[in-house]
């Protein structure tokens, strides 16, 4: 008994272990988290679950990541789409919420926000997010958190449904039948919660967490992204907008094997033996000894040709153009087609254009489709992230994800840095060129403040930095030099102009004041 206690105490004690590390272990290598529906093969099918979406979502969707394995340009497309935005944001508190005006120790509550952020790892997850969303049309995630960070368990599409849309963040059901025994050990807290409250028939019918007894509510901790807003109206369930894709990807599939098979046609040769024969067409050879002589001649013929024996008089068939002779210009029409139905310029991925300016409107188009629809989905979640975020003031934080291109990124910082002229905003700017707001805070101060960081990039001398013109201070006399004590490093703590038309490692500087 002692034994035996000992032993589930452990086994208790590793599980709780286990729980304390979902953040860094999320390993599955048994792949029971893995959807389990399987691809459809044939373009019929593929039109039939098509008619009816809702109710084939999940094949859909398997199909769709069997073609992003098979398919070279429904993958390419899709890692395009989530290469497109830089992923940069920025945060901002929002005022008119108990308070109208900005208080002198918002620093911390800065630091607080940023700091979650960086918990959250936005740039890893953000971009995981719309590759999944965009393959499986709906995904659903529940947030795991310990005190090393922040990670997220993807559960296969079968087991859930949209519920609610809350302030813009897809809320979700489990199916808690579909939970199977050996998963156990591996789900959230609450998932096993849930798990053991089914199986013990302990589900009250005025439960608001429980609908139909089986269908479980996700916590907060539970959310779903999807780009079809009528998913809720669909019975909570949506289809990937690549979905349309798939009918002519297994068409092109198709119009390829016709390749092979014309290339085949076009190198066989067919070498024809003829068995002698009397005068009434029958063999005189017997069938024993001519089989011997095929034997012998098939094995010496090399690759793409073959052997036929008959008393027949056919000599030598070639089947060179037997084939489809137009089977490379279905193939090139089957890869229009595909770029269309996605939805993106075939020049894009080395396709003919007359014009660069194709190009850059499809580029264009692409982003305005991204800054529509994934921005304002991942900010609502993020958003209700910050919002469970206590800070001294109480003000709630937002985030902005900002609006530029990784192909057109340029572009898009010199549009930000020209906005600082007109009053824009520092923090904008400072995202668009890849600061995290923890990097804002923490990297520049630590470059001002501990590293003195003027006084070690110095000024190399140009024709803007050197003036032979004695710079004099309001009373019209010569600033003096300014004393200095650092003999390390003289120009410690001093920023400006060198004093003198030739300067050295060691010259003085002028202070910003003159």
């Amino acid at each position: 008994m002692r034994g035996r206690r000992r032993t589930y105490e452990r086994n208790i004690a590793s599980i709780r272990r286990r729980n304390a590390e979902y953040a860094s272990v999320l390993a599955d290598p048994k792949s029971r988290f893995k959807p389990s529906t399987n691809a459809a093969t044939e373009k019929k099918n593929i039109k039939s679950y098509l008619q009816r979406p809702a109710d084939n979502f999940a094949t859909i969707a398997a199909t769709l990541r069997q073609a992003y394995l098979n398919s070279g340009i429904v993958s390419g497309v899709i890692d395009y789409y989530v290469a497109h935005p830089t992923y940069n944001y920025s945060i901002y508190p929002v005022l008119g919420n108990k308070q109208y005006a900005i208080a002198g120790n918002m620093q911390q509550d800065y630091i607080d926000m940023a700091y979650q952020l960086n918990m959250l790892n936005v740039n890893y997850w953000a971009p995981k997010f719309f590759k999944d969303t965009l393959i499986d049309g709906v995904t659903f995630y529940v947030k795991i958190e310990d005190s090393t960070g922040i990670a997220y368990m993807k559960l296969p599409p079968e087991w859930c449904r949209i519920s609610n849309l809350e302030n813009g963040v897809y809320r979700f059901r489990v199916d808690v039948s579909k939970l199977k025994q050996e998963q156990y050990d591996e789900l959230p807290n609450e998932l096993q919660q849930a798990f053991d409250k089914y199986h013990d028939n302990s589900i009250s019918d005025d439960d608001q967490d429980w609908y139909d007894r089986k269908w479980y509510m996700v916590s907060d901790d539970g959310f779903a992204f999807t780009f079809d807003h009528n998913a809720i109206n669909n019975g909570g369930v949506a289809i990937s907008p690549f979905a349309s894709v798939l009918a002519d990807s297994l068409s092109l599939d198709a119009a390829k094997d016709n390749i092979d098979i014309k290339d085949k046609l076009d190198t066989i040769r067919i070498i024809h033996s003829k068995l002698p024969t009397d005068s009434n067409g029958a063999p005189t050879l017997d069938l024993k000894t001519a089989r011997n002589f095929d034997d012998q001649m098939r094995s010496r013929l090399p690759d793409g040709v073959v052997s036929i024996t008959s008393p027949s008089s056919l000599d030598n068939v070639p089947l060179k153009g037997s084939g489809n002779e137009g089977v490379y210009d279905t193939v090139n029409n089957g890869l229009e087609q595909l770029f269309y139905d996605l939805g993106i310029s075939s020049s894009l991925f080395g396709g003919k254009t007359t014009s660069s300016n194709i190009v850059k409107e499809s580029v264009k188009k692409d982003s305005n489709w991204i800054y529509t629809n994934l921005f304002p989905m991942l900010e609502a979640y993020y958003n209700f992230e910050l919002s469970q975020v206590k800070t001294q003031n109480k003000i709630p934080w937002n985030l902005k994800f900002i609006r530029e291109s990784n192909f057109t990124l340029k572009e898009d910082i010199a549009n930000y840095k020209d906005q600082l002229s007109y009053g824009g905003s520092r923090l904008d700017y400072l995202a668009s060129v890849g600061f995290t707001p923890d990097q804002v805070i923490s990297q520049l101060s630590f470059e001002q403040q501990a590293l003195d960081i003027d006084s070690i990039m110095v000024v190399k001398p140009t024709s803007n930095t050197i003036s032979s013109k004695e710079t004099a201070n309001s009373s019209g006399k010569a600033t003096p030099k300014a004393p200095n004590s650092n003999i390390n490093n003289p120009n410690k703590g001093n920023v400006g102009r060198p004093e003198t038309d030739n300067p050295t490692d060691d010259t003085d500087r002028l202070n910003d004041a003159q």
